[in-house]
């Protein structure tokens, strides 16, 4: 294995427990990818085209980590009747 294919995998491994931890379903995935990559690894001829995939998959789940991250902190949850409220407040209206 290559120091890139590696890092890449490691890589991986670091989101899927970022992800998946609190489910407790941290362990499947990471099997799952273990098994896999050890599949793809005896491939004879390694090249950047191989890794392509596994790259975009990184990709995807940082950045849906990311997404939901960001949604969390300035997407609060409320009620309807709050948001119905604020809504209102912000165009300027007042809600009975």
């Amino acid at each position: 294995m290559t120091t890139t294919q590696l890092h890449l995998y490691r890589r991986l491994l670091r989101e899927i427990n970022r992800q998946f931890a609190p489910a407790s379903k941290a362990k499947v995935w990471s099997a799952q990818l273990r098994e896999q990559w050890l599949e793809a690894s005896r491939n004879p001829e390694p090249n950047a085209n191989n890794l392509m995939p596994a790259q975009n998959v990184l990709t995807f789940m940082s950045n849906n980590r990311q997404y939901k991250e960001l949604l969390a902190e300035f997407n609060p949850k409320m009620s309807e009747g709050d948001r119905i409220e604020k809504t209102a407040r912000r165009v300027g209206l007042e809600a009975p």
